[in-house]
This record gives C-alpha cells, structure tokens and sequence, in this order.
C-alpha cells in the first residue's frame, strides 16, 4: 500500500512540471486597446484631399441634324440638258446644280426682244411727231386750202353781182327769165363751192394745229402701254430662262441627288413626288437632346455641352444649348434641347446617334478625395488618414459623386493625406508605409 502511495505522488508531481513548463512558452495577452492593433506596417497609397471646382452636367441623348434643310425642285417643266454636281459635295449659294434644255426659251427671247423694240420705236415716234418733210406736206395743204378757198369765195360774189344785175335787167325787160335763172344757178353753185373750200381749208388747218401741237394725250399712253406690255413679255421670258437653271439657295451639302441627264422634270409638286435634290447645312449641326422633365429648371441657353457620336468612336465635341423647347412631350414628359455643334470638317452628319452631357453648374472650390478611398461601416463612410506613419481611422460626411471623385463636406482638410489603396483590412492607428501606385 505504501508502495502504491510513493508510485501515485511522484507521478503527479512530474505532470504538474510538464503543464508548468508549457504554461511560460505562450505570450501573455496585452491588455486594453492595443491587443487588436497589428504592429505589422501596410504597404498603401495615399492621395491628397484637393479643393477643385465640381461640374454638374445633365446626361443625354439624341440624333444630328441640319441646321436647315432644302428640298429642291424645279419651276419649270423640260428636259434636264445637264446636271453640275453630285452627293456629299459642298456648294455655295448660287451655284449652278441643274440646268434644263433652254432652246426653245432662247427663240422666244429673240421674239420678246423685237416686239419690244418695236413698241419703243412706235413710242419714240408719237412722242416726236412728224417728220420735216411731212410737216412741209402739211404746211403746203393749208396754203393751197386757203388759196382754193378766196378762189371759191371770189368766185361766188361775182356770180351773185352777176344775179342782181340780171334781176335789174328783167325788170326793164333787157333779159329773158332763162337768162336769170342761169346766173341764179351759177350764183347757187359758187356757194357750194365756197362751203366745200372752206371745209377742205379747214381740215388742212386742223391737221397743222395737230403737228405743230403734238400727238393727242391718249395716243402717247397707248404707245407705252404697248412698250409696257412688251417689256413684261421680255422679262417673263428671261426668268425662265433663269430658272432653267436651278441653283443653290445657300452654302451648304448635297445630301441627296435624284436626277439625271436627259430625264423630263415637272414642276407640279406633289406629296410623293421626290425633290431633284436635298442641300442641308452642315458646317454647324444641331444635336437634338432629349432631357427629362426634372431638369429643365437648369437648362438654360448657351449653356455648354460635350457629346460623343457612334461611328466616331475616341472623338469629343462641344457645343452650346442653342434652343430648349417650350413644352414637354406628353408621351414621355420630356423636353427636346438643340445644342448647336461646330463641324467645319463636315465629320457630323445628320441622323448620327449622339450621347452628351449638358454642363448646368460649376461649384468652385469643392474639397475631394478618390471614391476608392471611401470605406462603409456601420457608423457611416470612413477613411483612412495616414498621421505621423500611421492610419487615422476618420468618419467623413460625403456630397455628390463625379467622374471617380466625390465631394467631402465634413471630416477632412485641404491636403489630409487620405489612404486610397491597400485600406481593407486597415484597422485604427495601424503603422502604414506608403507606396508608389
């Protein structure tokens, strides 16, 4: 039994030294706040907080179109003689595009030209009068009136003496009644010759008071009516031969041509009938936006837009908000917005598809750090600010976010040195050794 006793107590004894030896080889745990806290410095990088002015834009998107667009057609009816241009060319205002056969305009511009010089001629003859010769004609009729008519007048106060002598005479008896009624006809027919002298002086004194005063009133505004009707006859036919040839209204580009030498155009249109040609102008272009209802309190004209276009991938271009529609669409309750875009190289054509941005603020001097640099915990955003070689866990009250920054209203300083990478798994006060990115 001793024996047993002796053999229980040295075992016990010899595995109370084994724990005791295994209990000074584990390291004690610190005590407090420090015993969560990694003595092993993290590699991150840091980036400073910077004040910089934030732009707010509305995004958008639409389709290009002209600045104004012409459909063109003809006035005239004919053959097309020859067409001057072709799709995608850039022409002036003015410029030959079409031309029609003009021959048969050609001869009755020749006609016009004589009928009006006719009616000028006819004119310039009434307004003249007579010439010398026919004035001397003139002159030459009165006198040889007037000499006819002292003739008859001579004439008849000697066949009329003639008669009172023969009525003396038959009173006494000298003459027979045959005799008296022989100078009584001959006295009757004196008279009808004075009257048909004074007549003949009389017209021939009327045609010398008309020369010596001019045409009538009424046959000088007859002669220029005439030169009137047949200038306008002139004039009608030389602007058809102008419009024979149908030119550019404006510079711009041919976008469409549907028309070819030797086709016969018309000149009643019609809602299927296809204009000869379409002339857009394209060296600016209007991008049409379509923009929600909420933001139109903020588009404003002339404000400034940056737009990307499909099929020219890798380009930018800028613009101004041209015109903002004054209704929304009830479809949609959105508004249209024109941004009126530079495009002298002619890169922008009309139907692209366009997505942009419209710049409607700029706040100036905004404090901001990188979104990487934001971390979510239970309280709130925190960051990490490197102090002293170590990570300063920092809530942050945030503001808007934009392209990969966002605004910092509270917690940070101009220039806090914020942790942007290598922060997961940062714990508070943790040592840090900055890297390059």
């Amino acid at each position: 039994m001793v024996r047993l006793v002796l053999v229980g107590v040295v075992m016990l004894a010899l595995a109370g030294g084994t724990y005791l030896g295994r209990s000074k080889a584990r390291p004690a745990p610190a005590a407090g706040p420090a015993a969560v806290v990694s003595e092993v410095p993290a590699s991150v990088v840091i980036s400073a907080a910077r004040r910089a002015d934030v732009v707010t834009r509305v995004l958008a998107s639409g389709s290009v179109t002209s600045i104004r667009d012409s459909k063109i057609g003809s006035k005239l009816s004919g053959r097309v003689a020859a067409v001057l241009v072709e799709e995608g060319q850039r022409v002036s205002a003015g410029t030959p595009l079409l031309r029609l056969d003009a021959s048969d305009l050609v001869a009755q511009e020749a006609q016009a030209e004589a009928n009006v010089a006719g009616a000028r001629a006819r004119l310039q003859e009434v307004l003249a009068g007579q010439r010398p010769e026919e004035r001397q004609q003139v002159t030459n009729a009165v006198a040889q009136a007037e000499a006819a008519l002292r003739s008859a007048q001579a004439s008849l106060e000697l066949a009329q003496a003639n008669v009172q002598r023969m009525r003396s005479l038959r009173t006494q008896g000298a003459v027979s009644q045959q005799d008296l009624d022989a100078a009584e006809t001959q006295a009757r027919v004196a008279q009808s010759q004075v009257v048909q002298a004074q007549a003949a002086y009389d017209s021939a004194k009327q045609g010398w008071n008309i020369m010596t005063v001019g045409a009538r009133q009424e046959d000088i505004l007859q002669a220029r009516a005439q030169l009137a009707q047949a200038e306008a006859g002139l004039a009608m036919v030389r602007e058809q031969l102008r419009e024979s040839t149908i030119s550019a209204p404006f510079d711009g580009t041919i976008i469409q041509r549907n028309v070819e030498p030797g086709e016969v155009v018309s000149s009643a249109g019609g809602p299927n009938q296809s204009p000869l040609f379409v002339l857009s102008q394209v060296d600016d272009v209007y991008v049409e936006f379509i923009v929600p209802a909420q933001h139109r309190a903020e588009l404003q004209q002339g404000q400034a837009a940056q737009l990307a276009v499909e099929g020219l991938p890798g380009r930018t271009f800028e613009g101004r908000v041209a015109e903002i529609r004054p209704a929304a669409d009830v479809a949609n309750r959105s508004f249209g917005v024109k941004v009126r875009v530079p495009n002298p190289k002619g890169a922008l054509r009309p139907g692209m598809f366009a997505r942009g941005a419209i710049v409607v603020g700029v706040r100036q001097g905004v404090l901001s750090i990188p979104e990487q640099a934001v971390l979510t915990a239970t309280s709130g955003p925190i960051v990490f600010v490197a102090r002293g070689g170590r990570a300063v866990r920092q809530s942050v009250t945030l503001g808007e976010h934009q392209n990969g920054s966002v605004e910092v209203t509270s917690g940070l300083a101009d220039g806090d040195p914020v942790v942007v990478e290598g922060q997961d798994g940062l714990t508070d006060n943790q040592p840090v050794t900055p890297r390059t990115p």
